[in-house]
């Protein structure tokens, strides 16, 4: 579906966005609440056409999902094509507070299977991507570490809703960085930050060019319920994950579980 040079050109277009956005960062940028009360830039709808752009001037028959002034109620994902899924800027809340932690991410999918991924986090100086081989973080392979030993220097990151429904109660740390691609995405560097899990909700885009970063490197995800990622079910509630998808690196989720305590 995909060769090197596409992923080569992927990889071009999402570092220039966010070279883009970056630069933007510092200026007075326009900013405004959507209907939901979140917040969204100029910026944001910048880099989504840009990469729109781009991208449909190359894969002409690929489907698109992205999250600014997407209709989620009436278009659906093709199960026949690549569907490319966009977060121009996953983060905008901390991108309007000019601090580093956010990132343009891409995600593509044939049907509703994850294929490539990429996080790009430019004032992190991050660019997570994978291709049919394995993961890379800045071009180097990156592997999740599967027996991350756990003391009080370990993190779960976690979406801030969490709280709203479950306790976390872990001997590490426990931090929210306010990036839900970011963060699932560190899960394959988890070695280095020593990052045993995400857990988080939200909308398909938020996660969708960390998913197939992260499977790629050899971490997992599955609901804190036990049960399995299925992309699918999530279109069919309009791109809303049905309940907490944790990302993860350990290789017991059992363990992991008993962290997440119901509220």
């Amino acid at each position: 579906m995909m060769d090197k040079s596409d992923i080569l050109f992927i990889k071009k277009i999402v570092h220039e966005a966010g070279t883009h956005a970056h630069a933007s960062q510092m200026s007075d940028f326009g900013m405004k609440r959507k209907d939901d009360r979140t917040i969204v830039t100029e910026v944001d709808y910048q880099v989504q056409d840009y990469l729109l752009k781009m991208l449909r001037e190359r894969f002409k028959d690929a489907a698109y999902i992205y999250e600014e002034n997407f209709d989620r109620s009436s278009v659906r994902m093709d199960e026949h094509a690549l569907n490319f899924i966009i977060d121009p800027i996953d983060g905008t809340a901390m991108y309007s507070m000019r601090l580093p932690i956010w990132c343009v991410s891409v995600g593509v999918f044939k049907g509703h299977s994850p294929l490539y991924g990429f996080v790009y986090s430019p004032a992190s100086g991050l660019f997570f991507y994978n291709d049919d081989e394995q993961a890379y973080l800045n071009d180097k392979p990156v592997h999740a570490d599967r027996d991350l030993k756990i003391d009080s220097e370990t993190n779960i990151f976690y979406a801030s809703e969490i709280h709203k429904t479950y306790r976390v109660s872990f001997p590490g740390k426990v931090r929210n960085l306010g990036s839900t691609a970011l963060q699932a995405a560190l899960i394959v560097d988890s070695g280095r930050n020593r990052a045993l899990a995400f857990v988080g909700r939200s909308y398909l885009w938020d996660w969708a060019g960390a998913i197939p970063v992260i499977l790629k490197a050899g971490g997992q995800l599955t609901y804190v319920d036990g049960s399995e990622l299925d992309v699918k079910q999530i279109v069919l509630n309009n791109y809303y994950l049905p309940d907490f998808l944790i990302a993860y690196s350990s290789p017991s989720f059992a363990g992991l579980k008993e962290y997440f305590i119901k509220l």
